[in-house]
């Protein structure tokens, strides 16, 4: 176990301050271009994960694609119109948008429009920090069907995490805008040896918004995260997560049973969002 003293430690260090190059369009070029495989030919995907822009008002410790900066070369709107049209050809139920910060790209209504003519259904995951009651609205109107706010524990964690003063209470906010304009909500969670001894409390939040889903996220050693092994979970920690997750599960069977139910979905992954319904 990570004693308080230690975890003190942990949340005032300073950050590292590293920055990796973009991979190079000549070896993305080789990827894509490879000969198709007869199993890609056969399957098809119906639910699609869409980083839609790195452009991101925060930097989170934890983020796989140390997302900050726009990609030079992401999609336009047109180009990712037509994007949204080859998935519904291919059979794409389900477009789940990420970043970045979606609502950092100029046509991310216009996506999530064009994704609900195409009869597929919208969901996106937010920060937060930007998700005003304006952008709440405009997610409502264009059809977003259900947005996922990352909290990552309580306020000095979640804060340190996510690397900004004041990102927590954004986040509370976030989602109270949201419901406010009719658009429902679910909460993911990085779990690592700084925020897993808030998870109950995290939980507190979960029942009290009345998220329809949580994921909780196993932080793993890609982007950011990889800088500081410090925080990531050990393999004894486990042991205490696992126990704590049971009782949680427990909790939310009792305490949602009428209401909304919520459900744990646990994955090492640091950016995946959860589904659209539990």
């Amino acid at each position: 176990m990570l004693t308080p003293e230690k975890r003190r430690e942990l949340l005032d260090a300073p950050r590292p301050n590293r920055r990796l190059p973009i991979l190079g369009d000549a070896r993305v070029a080789a990827v894509l271009d490879a000969e198709v495989r007869d199993i890609d030919r056969r399957e098809r995907p119906i639910y699609a994960v869409w980083e839609l822009t790195l452009a991101c008002d925060l930097a989170c410790r934890h983020c796989g694609s140390r997302a900050g900066r726009a990609r030079p070369d992401e999609l336009t709107t047109t180009e990712a119109l037509d994007l949204v049209r080859q998935m519904s050809e291919l059979g794409v139920r389900e477009v789940a948008l990420i970043g970045g910060e979606v609502y950092l790209h100029d046509g991310w209504t216009d996506v999530v429009r064009e994704i609900r003519r195409c009869g597929m259904t919208s969901t996106m995951v937010t920060g937060g920090r930007g998700m005003t009651k304006e952008r709440a609205q405009m997610a409502r109107e264009a059809g977003v069907q259900s947005v996922a706010v990352s909290i990552d524990g309580l306020e000095e964690t979640h804060d340190r995490l996510r690397a900004a003063t004041g990102v927590f209470q954004a986040a509370l906010e976030a989602l109270e805008n949201l419901r406010a304009a009719g658009v429902q909500v679910a909460i993911n969670t990085q779990v690592n040896r700084l925020s897993m001894n808030e998870l109950e409390a995290v939980f507190d939040i979960v029942h009290r918004v009345g998220a329809h889903g949580w994921q909780l996220q196993l932080t793993v050693p890609a982007g950011r995260a990889a800088d500081e092994p410090e925080v990531l979970l050990q393999p004894h920690d486990l042991l205490d997560l696992f126990p704590r997750l049971a009782r949680l599960k427990e909790r939310a069977d009792t305490a949602n049973t009428v209401r909304h139910p919520v459900a744990s979905m646990l994955r090492p992954c640091n950016k995946i969002p959860p589904k659209t319904a539990t």
